[in-house]
């Protein structure tokens, strides 16, 4: 059963996606609530099996739970990117893994995580609360150009909002809270009557760099490179525009064909497509009504069509 208030985004659309076979190995790289998984594990018969990856330790408490009770789901504790790369170094081969790289309804309205823009919390931030620097660690240390710089890139903030904000935490210093950051928000930037709470996309922006979101993400479809079988398939859920952008380029960097004159006798541009891209799929106008928090998702998929460039040792090329 899915806890109240937890709506797995896009899931009929991604199990479509990744196409699941009864005798299939599939890994759930952000297992989160455990909606998408167990709507995987229905699919699946009784020779498949689903691996559930998940660092936040509260995702790892309801994993073991499903583990307890599912002898085809095994579960690894561990940022996703770390795991996936173990899984290369082992020589598993899978046959599709799914990225759903949004929080979790858990996350978000479980005040204590620090996620929320609108509830009073500690300001943490942290996917596992056990390791690396919290959100209030980082705006209470570092330079104003250094938080300016961080809110553009990772939440698309204006430049001139970014500095903005970036000298009104440095002048509120030390925050402590949620809603601290959310008021120095608020004076930095007023309220809009169009876009949205602002505070929004600085929480976005914030995290994601706590997190190191967008690294881990390059590193993890690095590793599914290696694991997926020829046949294999990639689904990712997004939902903002540097996951978005990184996922898309990926996929498209793999399945871009030739680009040559027609007129040369051989190819002289070195495509060699490994991969064959899916439709981008976005929530309907039901699922957005039910779920307003997708409608910022976007689902892009990828079928393995050939192995990828040799490039070594398994190892050698994360280091």
């Amino acid at each position: 059963m899915m806890a109240a208030g937890h709506y797995p985004v896009l899931i009929e659309e991604a199990v479509n996606a990744l196409a699941v076979a009864e005798a299939g190995t599939v890994v759930d790289a952000t297992f989160g609530g455990g909606g998408h998984a167990r709507r995987i594990l229905g699919e699946l018969g009784s020779e498949g099996r689903l691996i559930g990856i998940d660092r936040d330790p509260e995702a790892a408490q309801r994993a073991r739970l499903l583990a307890g009770e599912e002898p085809r789901f095994v579960f690894r504790r561990g940022a996703y990117d770390e795991v996936l790369k173990e899984m290369v170094a082992e020589g598993e081969k899978v046959d599709a893994i799914l990225f759903d790289l949004g929080l979790s309804s858990y996350q978000i309205d479980e005040a204590g995580r620090g996620f929320s823009y609108v509830q009073e919390g500690p300001l943490d931030m942290r996917m596992d609360p056990e390791s690396g620097a919290s959100a209030a660690s980082f705006l209470n240390e570092a330079e104003a150009s250094e938080i300016s710089e961080v809110l553009v890139r990772y939440g698309d903030v204006p430049p001139s909002e970014a500095r903005r904000v970036a000298r009104e935490v440095l002048r509120r210093r030390p925050l402590d809270t949620t809603l601290e950051l959310s008021a120095a928000v608020r004076a930095a930037t007023g309220w809009k009557e169009r876009g949205g709470n602002p505070a929004k996309k600085v929480f976005q922006a914030v995290r994601a760099y706590v997190n190191d979101e967008l690294g881990g993400l390059s590193r993890a479809l690095e590793a599914a490179e290696r694991l997926l079988v020829p046949g294999g398939r990639l689904v990712a859920i997004t939902f903002h525009s540097g996951e978005d952008r990184m996922v898309k380029r990926f996929i498209s960097e793999r399945s871009r064909e030739c680009v040559c004159p027609p007129e040369l006798p051989v190819c002289a541009c070195g495509a060699r497509p490994t991969w064959s891209k899916g439709a981008v799929l976005k929530p309907s106008t039901r699922q957005i009504e039910e779920n307003p928090r997708s409608a910022s998702a976007r689902l892009r998929s990828a079928l393995r069509t050939g192995e990828p460039p040799q490039l070594g040792s398994p190892l050698e090329e994360f280091s």
